[in-house]
């Protein structure tokens, strides 16, 4: 218990010392998933440098009032995910990013959470453009009846967004997951959901400019016409067009040129 509230009095501290930084969100039960999820966060925003070292455990152990068999346990944890390496005499690094396991739920939601939006967005919606427009492709053809009318009414609801702005992330990655559904991919269906926190974020911030929202919103009633109406080929060059109006946002925001965009 006094380890507890010692983390929590550090973490409350270091938000009060640290204005830039966003408290932790994370809050799982027990000391040592709290420890995961600060440490994961923080590698992630790269506050020890871009596959830089992590402070030893002596400093870890006093900056979090914990134990060291709490620590090594945390550590284990990060290495499992392909963040962290332990190397003798030379300490814990930080694994460069490709190795990392980009699909576990905890990395994706600690992205989700890290000031490097645009970045993580930008990957998302890249991998994006590459899956979902065969994903639409599959769910014309092999959406039931039933399916086909929930993309619909989801779509409609997607519409109604315009006048309740703080609804379009979630009622988005909705409509999308419901594609990955009908396309009977168990895959597909899986990565849609785990993609979830991470294409909130990307949604939320290329739809800032509610203008920007409303240019999509025909692209959305199109795909969903085609998947009901089982145009397979149409809902493909449909979806390509639609998720390539934020992927044209993020290259342009992320300078990359066009010669290197897909």
């Amino acid at each position: 218990m006094a380890g507890s509230r010692s983390l929590e009095s550090r973490q409350r501290g270091k938000t009060q010392s640290r204005p830039d930084r966003e408290p932790t969100r994370f809050r799982r039960r027990g000391l040592h998933d709290q420890v995961v999820d600060e440490l994961g966060l923080r590698i992630v925003r790269e506050e020890f440098g871009d596959e830089g070292l992590l402070p030893t455990e002596p400093e870890l152990v006093t900056e979090f009032g914990i134990s060291r068999n709490v620590l090594r346990e945390a550590v284990k944890v990060l290495a499992a995910k392909g963040l962290i390496e332990v190397r003798p005499k030379t300490g814990t690094r930080i694994r460069p990013r490709t190795e990392w396991n980009l699909l576990d739920r905890a990395v994706l939601d600690w992205l989700a959470a890290s000031k490097q939006k645009t970045r993580h967005s930008f990957d998302l919606v890249e991998f994006r453009l590459i899956v979902e427009p065969r994903a639409s492709f599959l769910a014309a053809k092999r959406a039931s009846k039933a399916e086909r009318l929930a993309i619909l009414d989801a779509c409609t609801r997607l519409e109604h967004c315009v006048s309740y702005p703080d609804q379009i992330a979630k009622t988005d990655v909705a409509f999308h997951n419901l594609i990955h559904s009908a396309s009977r991919n168990p895959l597909l269906v899986y990565l849609g959901k785990l993609l979830g926190s991470l294409m909130s974020i990307q949604v939320r911030l290329t739809t800032e400019d509610l203008d920007n929202f409303k240019k999509g919103l025909p692209l959305h009633r199109k795909l969903a016409e085609a998947i009901a109406e089982k145009k397979p080929e149409r809902a493909e060059a449909v979806s390509i067009e639609l998720v390539r109006q934020p992927y044209s946002d993020l290259a342009g925001r992320m300078r990359i040129k066009p010669a290197d965009r897909l």
